[in-house]
């Protein structure tokens, strides 16, 4: 096992500028620990499985393995080069198109959920990079809009470790679940055309101090299968409300369901996406989450994320897995592949983004 000093992890003001507040609801989650998986603790894949049974959140810890210190290293990089790049003209980022609603995918271009008098994004702004762009083959000219340009090495650095992490978090899944292996892995690979991104988000902080009364992250639930999460700012929140995936993302759960997920350092906050809720046939558990305003002292800081998400290559048909611990039966009520079944979902959080930038705030 690779093992590394906790004292590379960087927990500074410049990624930390204020502690989480104390009193406020804060949820439990597990810490799953990444040198363990990569070791084939047993044990430690157990835990991964109920999690991912539960609530579908946890915190992976990447402090002792030096795979998951260069993750963190690459996410505390896109951290400091987001504060450049967020800081160029509105004009240019939205040179940077997102695709057309109808691909099914939200993964290139910029976009912003709201602009203040001046015409500066006063509630979430993001800029997302396609790893089929560079590792699919489908599109070798490719070049990155200048303002990301500078960047382009690091976006495919941090591509490539997270596809490799996602894949241990499938492979143990297989196991747990006692399907054959690749059933996910070989869905799921770095040169596949699947809708997989890295989303780099900006939070810019109130003017007046104020939290924002919408959520700039409406409630909703990942249309991907594994998600990583980089953040060093309280804001994210998991609700303990009923989560049926059929339910319409736009139903108000109850303020008093939501808890924060506070940032740990060192750590990254892992989340499964509908499709693996799909896949198992409801077994394993998509979560609802949201983005607030950070909390307390935070809130008067830029918050932002660096979300790496994997999702099923595209023409795979999303299925129930042949598991003994799957009831049988199919999921969705049309079979569709990842692509159709993306194209319906990435419409709803479209709707869900455009609602929230209509909105007072």
């Amino acid at each position: 096992m690779a093992t590394v000093t906790t004292t590379e992890i960087d927990t500074s003001s410049t990624f930390f500028p204020e502690p989480f507040p104390e009193g406020l609801p804060v949820i439990n989650l597990a810490r799953i620990s990444l040198a363990k998986l990569l070791d084939g603790d047993e044990k430690e894949a157990s835990t991964l499985f109920e999690v991912c049974k539960d609530k579908g959140f946890c915190y992976l810890d990447l402090r002792t393995h030096a795979k998951g210190v260069r993750l963190t290293k690459q996410a505390e990089q896109m951290h400091q080069a987001a504060k450049k790049f967020f800081g160029a003209p509105i004009e240019e980022k939205r040179k940077f198109k997102t695709r057309p609603p109808e691909t099914g995918l939200l993964d290139r271009g910029y976009r912003e959920t709201g602009c203040d008098a001046e015409g500066n994004p006063n509630k979430m702004e993001m800029v997302n990079i396609a790893q089929s762009d560079f590792f699919s083959g489908e599109e070798p000219d490719y070049q990155l809009p200048p303002f990301l340009a500078p960047y382009e090495d690091l976006f495919k650095s941090i591509m490539r470790d997270a596809n490799e992490i996602h894949n241990v978090i499938l492979t143990i899944l297989e196991k747990q679940l006692q399907i054959p292996p690749g059933t996910f892995t070989s869905i799921h690979k770095l040169t596949q055309n699947s809708g997989d991104f890295v989303r780099v988000l900006n939070y810019p902080a109130p003017k007046d101090g104020i939290p924002l009364k919408d959520p700039p992250t409406p409630p909703h639930r990942d249309a991907v299968s594994v998600a990583l999460l980089f953040t060093w700012q309280g804001g994210l929140q998991i609700t303990n409300a009923p989560n049926e995936y059929k339910r319409l993302d736009t139903e108000l759960d109850p303020e008093d369901s939501w808890f924060y997920v506070p940032p740990i350092p060192g750590h990254v906050i892992m989340n499964l996406g509908d499709a693996m809720h799909i896949m198992t046939n409801g077994l394993l558990n998509s979560g609802k989450h949201r983005v607030v305003t950070p909390p307390g002292p935070q809130g008067r800081h830029q918050r932002l994320s660096v979300l790496l998400v994997a999702r099923p290559w595209a023409d795979a048909k999303l299925r129930t897995v042949d598991s003994p611990l799957v009831r049988p039966g199919q999921y969705l009520d049309q079979d569709l592949t990842a692509r159709e079944w993306g194209r319906e979902k990435v419409l709803r959080i479209i709707g869900l983004a455009d609602k929230a930038k209509s909105g007072k705030n």
